[in-house]
């Protein structure tokens, strides 16, 4: 790989020159980020969660719904799959969305971060038995490859450090980056999801680190209630929780990241269509 495609990403041609001039026009991914918010009403999740639930030893559970929901708009709307590296735009060769896990579940558990490739057609139980698996291997282990990599690096002078990242940068721009590299590496990924729901925090707008080309940042807030008026004109009280996205609006147009956006929402909503295959998938390397 190298110089076109690149061992995570093919690259797009069939695109238009003006799509092509973006990575040149707005170099970094900080003044390229749009950002959006998204309440999401509980209320049939929950109660779909419940039922579906009932008599099963391994139960679902609202982060299962939010990726598994991530899995299935990303395999509906190649277009959120794709990233900027070198001034250029590629298709990301399979859906890999990375998340913070605890090594042990309390409060000073240490954290670290999990990189998964799913199936397109993965459904919401396919995604709970991959994430449970990962899970428990992930804290039988002592260590990640994020880990171990930056334990390595700053234990070397500065000067050092920083010269391995400009040359890691090199790399990077040129599509030389080896794959063994890449797949470890929770940033180079579909989407990186930050579920602070888990420990009891509100939604927040997560960077575009320069590191990387993850073009989807996800930020789950925690459950809250809220009143909310009733198709019926009454006043109730509801369960509700906030997203926020960050995005990288090199990849696609501000219209197709808000449809996909409304998508994502109708499966957290509405999540039942998790429990099955998707029927049909668009072909993501339509535009390479």
């Amino acid at each position: 790989m190298g110089f076109r495609d690149r061992a995570d990403g093919v690259l797009l041609t069939k695109i238009s020159g003006f799509r092509k001039m973006w990575p040149y026009l707005m170099p970094t991914r900080v003044e390229s980020t749009l950002y959006a918010t998204q309440r999401i009403r509980l209320g049939n999740t929950l109660s779909w969660l419940e039922q579906t639930n009932a008599g099963r030893e391994e139960k679902l559970t609202l982060f299962h719904v939010i990726l598994a929901a991530s899995v299935r708009l990303f395999a509906l709307r190649p277009d959120l799959n794709r990233f900027v590296a070198g001034r250029r735009i590629y298709q990301r060769r399979a859906i890999d969305i990375s998340f913070v896990v605890k090594r042990e579940k309390s409060e000073r558990g240490s954290e670290t971060t999990l990189k998964l490739t799913f199936d397109p057609s993965s459904t919401i139980e396919t995604v709970a038995r991959q994430v449970a698996a990962a899970v428990s291997s992930t804290r039988e282990s002592k260590s990640s490859h994020d880990e171990n990599f930056a334990n390595l690096l700053t234990v070397m002078p500065r000067f050092l450090i920083r010269s391995l990242i400009r040359f890691g940068r090199i790399l990077d721009y040129f599509g030389l980056l080896p794959a063994s590299y890449i797949r470890g590496d929770a940033m180079f990924a579909s989407g990186f999801l930050s579920h602070l729901a888990s420990i009891n925090l509100d939604a927040a707008y997560h960077p575009l680190f320069e590191w990387g080309n993850t073009s989807f940042f996800l930020v789950v807030g925690k459950k809250k209630k809220e009143p909310a008026v009733s198709d019926e004109g009454e006043l109730r009280i509801e369960e509700v929780m906030d997203l926020a996205f960050s995005l990288d609006h090199r990849v696609t147009t501000g219209v197709h990241f808000f449809k996909g956006i409304a998508l994502y929402v109708d499966l957290l909503e509405n999540p039942a269509p998790l429990m099955e295959q998707p029927q049909i998938l668009p072909d993501p390397l339509a535009r390479a």
